[in-house]
C-alpha cells in the first residue's frame, strides 16, 4: 500500500477507480492499494483460521468485557510498535494460542492489593469458567509500559494470579501475563496500595 498525501488530487479519494486502483483510508492513514479481487479457495486451514477467528471475536464480546482489561489491551497495543487497536491485539494472541489450546486462560480482571501484590483474575478464553490452564505463566512488570521486565513466574490458583514481587511503597506499576510468548492480559496499570 502506498501512502498518499493527496491522492489523484484530492484530499480524501476513497473507493475504487475503474478496475485499477482503490483508495480508502486505514488506521487514519490515506492509502492506495491496487484493485484485486480477493480469492476464496475455502481451504481446510483457511476454514480453521476463520474458525480460530470467529470464536477469538466472541470471547472478546462476551468474556473480555472489563474495561481495565480491554484498557490493558489497548496499552499493549500503542506499545507494540505498529498500527494497530486493543481489539487487534488481543485477536492476534488469542487466535495464535488457541490453535494449539483451545482452553487457554486470559485476565478477566485484576484487583491491587496491599503493598507488593495484585490478583488477576483468570478465565478459560473458550467458555468463560474459571481458569484452570496448567503450567507457569510469567509476570512482566515495570514503571513505565514500554519498558517490563520478566519478575517472577507464578500458576493459576483457583482461577487467579497472584503477584507478589511488584513494589515495596505504594506507586504505579505496569503489569503483563504472558505464557508460550504470548500476552494473556495486555499491559495492565495497577496502583498498589500502601
Amino acid at each position: 500500500m502506498a501512502k498518499v498525501k493527496a491522492p489523484l488530487l484530492s484530499l480524501g479519494a476513497s473507493g475504487k477507480l475503474g478496475n485499477t486502483l482503490v483508495g480508502f483510508t486505514w488506521k487514519g492513514i490515506k492509502v492506495m492499494r491496487e484493485y484485486v479481487i480477493p480469492a476464496n479457495p475455502q481451504t481446510a486451514d483457511q476454514t480453521t483460521q476463520r474458525n480460530l477467528f470467529t470464536d477469538a471475536v466472541y470471547s472478546w464480546r462476551n468474556y473480555i468485557t472489563n474495561t481495565e482489561i480491554r484498557d490493558a489491551w489497548n496499552k499493549e497495543a500503542l506499545v507494540s510498535g505498529s498500527p494497530q487497536s486493543g481489539f487487534n491485539r488481543a485477536m492476534s494472541s488469542i487466535t495464535q494460542i488457541t490453535a494449539s489450546d483451545p482452553d487457554a486462560s486470559y485476565a478477566s480482571s485484576y484487583v491491587e492489593g496491599a503493598g507488593e501484590t495484585c490478583a488477576i483474575t483468570m478465565k478459560n478464553i473458550d467458555d468463560n469458567a474459571t481458569g484452570d490452564e496448567a503450567g507457569d505463566f510469567e509476570i512482566w512488570a515495570g514503571d513505565e509500559p514500554s519498558s517490563l521486565l520478566l519478575i517472577e513466574t507464578k500458576t493459576i490458583a483457583a482461577g487467579v494470579i497472584t503477584t507478589s514481587a511488584l513494589a515495596a511503597s505504594p506507586c504505579v506499576k505496569y503489569v503483563q501475563i504472558r505464557k508460550d510468548s504470548f500476552s494473556r492480559s495486555g499491559i495492565m496499570k495497577c496502583t498498589l496500595i500502601a
